[in-house]
């Protein structure tokens, strides 16, 4: 777009898309996100690409998803949340991948290999180790939410799910798009009886992200199981 000024261009928005577009396209090709990363950074800030995340058509939405898994920070989070729900299947997939990428960075570099050590153990079972390092991280983070998530696991892992129940909570009261905490809280909420309160918690996680098919599996398996309670 020229402006009256003959000696002076602004980008327009369709320019600004066609970039990402390509971009993106390129790194569908070549699968390079470094190159992917530097070349929307080049002409995109956060709040451009969450528009574009919002408002774009399907390829746009894809690649801005994308971006904002390599680019984004703690602001991303509620809006790509939000596109887990977008009508385009390729929308959620890459939403979702990035979602749960800033949760997982979302903290200091210096916790992050502790983050991933913690999360190896945890992987392995092995829950007494994992737990003083879950403790120690979540006192040098307290409001990082995944430290908090991966200390609801050790404890459940070591069958206390009453005190599972409420750190996951508190993961949650930190990031309520958390659908994998959702999902733990339900399973701690089963193993203390209240299934009631499970179905409600995974009800909460399918609202977030609604291609958890283990998820309505899970639902209708516990509606059976009340049915029978109350026959």
């Amino acid at each position: 777009m020229i402006s009256n000024d003959p000696g002076a261009t602004v980008t327009s928005p369709a320019l600004k898309v066609n970039r990402l577009a390509t971009a993106y396209r390129r790194f569908l090709s070549t699968a390079d996100s470094a190159v992917f990363a530097w070349e929307v950074d080049e002409h995109y800030s956060q709040l451009t690409l969450l528009t574009l995340l919002r408002r774009g058509d399907s390829e746009t939405r894809r690649a801005a998803a994308l971006a904002l898994g390599i680019l984004g920070n703690q602001r991303a989070i509620s809006p790509l949340a939000r596109a887990l729900n977008d009508q385009d299947r390729g929308v959620r997939l890459s939403a979702d991948d990035s979602f749960r990428a800033i949760l997982l960075r979302d903290c200091e570099p210096v916790h992050h290999q502790s983050l991933l050590r913690l999360m190896h153990l945890n992987d392995g079972g092995e829950y007494q180790d994992a737990f003083s390092l879950a403790e120690q991280l979540v006192s040098l983070s307290p409001r990082f939410a995944e430290a908090h998530h991966q200390l609801a696991i050790c404890w459940h892992g070591m069958g206390n799910h009453f005190q599972a129940e409420g750190v996951y909570r508190v993961c949650l009261w930190n990031c309520r798009f958390h659908y994998p905490a959702w999902q733990g809280l339900a399973r701690c909420r089963v193993e203390l009886g209240d299934d009631v309160g499970a179905l409600m918690a995974l009800r909460r996680a399918l609202e977030i992200c609604p291609d958890l098919e283990s998820v309505r599996l899970q639902i209708r398996t516990l509606r059976r199981k009340m049915r029978r309670a109350d026959s």
